[in-house]
């Protein structure tokens, strides 16, 4: 009798390069848009525990200096997309600040018209007094996420030259341990290589969710060393031999 044969599910396809990329830019738009509701989060949280008295003015501030740090960036003007980026930054928070301008008074209603539309209508009047200050800070927190993407996008030569100067250095030591015996260790290259897109996306969401205004070379320095890190280690940790 023979053997029936057994069924194997054909292998599964890996993406090609415009897949990967198109996936990553997803998972990194995903972080960043994470990032915002955290920031927005912890604004609220601090509007409430942390710095009562000032209200959405906190926001305010930080916006503020924020774009002070924006405005440093725009004194060298060797590069002029650098400065359309930022041109273009601003006309973001711009059009931000117009689709979410929120009235100095509130609503009027008519108490002689109806007493049940008369109570409702006041009872939105007091509710949209509270959550005002709320909607005022999140307006506040989404313009200094645009400001803090710019500056983020100023910082990407830092992270390319940490990266290459990691594969440089990681290559002459793979070449060290290649003609010097050394022993493979693929756990350590699999370790390494994902850890370069989270140092990345790590420091784009801790610089955009910090509730305080913070010169941005202090954050992103340190992930962009980190980078550079896990890319000296990866290529160090290359077969020898393909």
């Amino acid at each position: 009798m023979a053997k029936s044969s057994e069924y194997r599910p054909p292998p599964r396809k890996e993406p090609g390069l415009i897949g990967k990329t198109i996936s990553s830019t997803v998972a990194l738009v995903v972080w960043l848009v994470l990032g915002l509701l955290i920031s927005i989060i912890i604004e609220w949280m601090g509007m409430i525990w942390f710095w009562p008295e000032q209200g959405a003015d906190h926001a305010k501030v930080v916006l503020n200096s924020d774009q002070d740090y924006l405005n440093t960036q725009l004194y060298e003007h060797s590069l002029n997309t650098k400065y359309l980026v930022a041109e273009n930054a601003k006309i973001v928070v711009t059009w931000i600040k117009q689709q979410t301008e929120f009235k100095a008074h509130s609503p009027s209603f008519n108490p002689k018209s109806n007493s049940t539309i008369s109570a409702v209508g006041e009872w939105g009047s007091k509710y949209y007094q509270k959550v005002k200050p709320y909607l005022e800070a999140a307006s506040t927190v989404a313009q200094t996420f645009v400001i803090r993407l710019t500056l983020i996008v100023f910082s990407l030569p830092v992270f390319l030259l940490a990266g290459l100067i990691g594969a440089v250095d990681g290559l002459v030591e793979r070449d060290l341990r290649r003609w010097g015996g050394g022993r493979e260790s693929s756990n350590v290259f699999n370790l390494a290589k994902r850890s370069v897109v989270p140092a990345f996306v790590g420091a784009c969401v801790i610089y955009i969710s910090l509730p305080f205004s913070i010169d941005p070379i202090i954050i992103l320095l340190p992930f962009a060393m980190l980078l550079g890190l896990a890319v000296r280690i990866s290529f160090e940790r290359l077969k020898k031999y393909f």
